[in-house]
């Protein structure tokens, strides 16, 4: 769920940029800044800093974007979000600019954890029957956590489907606790 600031920005960059498909085209100089921004505690310190000076701060934006060859929009976006001292939270923005295509879209995120790593073909059957049970794109991100020791466990939102050994095991020592004490 995205902060309630995000959404005057989603809407102007999505106006500005006249589709969701531009404003997608956007979104790799938009991580590509974000990880320069998160890879420079000096960089951010700087532009976080009051005493330092507006138009220096702007300088030495216009310098990163250009270094990283950032669209003229998307650094126009940053120049925004400094002068708004809104870029220290920059990754929330992005994400909310994701969360916004991706309902325009009717694309949805799940999360797999799996005991082991997935073929590309169990990844592809899981990845389809969601989409039919959802009735949208589904975005698939996994993980591999053994501690499930087999099976799977996906969250879609704050919907769970969970397939996993440890969960099947955990129910039926319930159960027999239960059968024990009746």
């Amino acid at each position: 769920m995205a902060a309630a600031f995000t959404n005057p920005y989603v809407d102007a960059l999505l106006a500005v940029a006249g589709s969701a498909e531009a404003a997608g085209a956007l979104l790799p100089d938009l991580d590509a800044f974000a990880r320069t921004l998160g890879s420079s505690p000096e960089l951010r310190e700087l532009l976080r800093n009051p005493a330092v000076e507006r138009a220096r701060k702007a300088d030495l934006l216009g310098a990163v974007t250009a270094k990283l060859g950032t669209a003229p929009l998307a650094a126009r976006f940053f120049s925004v979000l400094l002068v708004n001292r809104r870029l220290p939270r920059l990754g929330e923005v992005i994400a909310a600019i994701r969360e916004r295509l991706d309902r325009s879209r009717n694309v949805v995120e799940a999360h797999l954890r799996a005991a082991r790593p997935l073929a590309d073909a169990e990844a592809e059957e899981i990845r389809s029957a969601l989409e039919g049970r959802t009735r949208r794109t589904v975005r698939l991100r996994t993980e591999t956590e053994p501690a499930l020791l087999g099976g799977f466990v996906v969250r879609i939102g704050s919907e769970v489907y969970d397939a996993s050994l440890a969960s099947r095991l955990a129910r039926v020592r319930a159960a027999l606790h239960e059968e024990t004490r009746n």
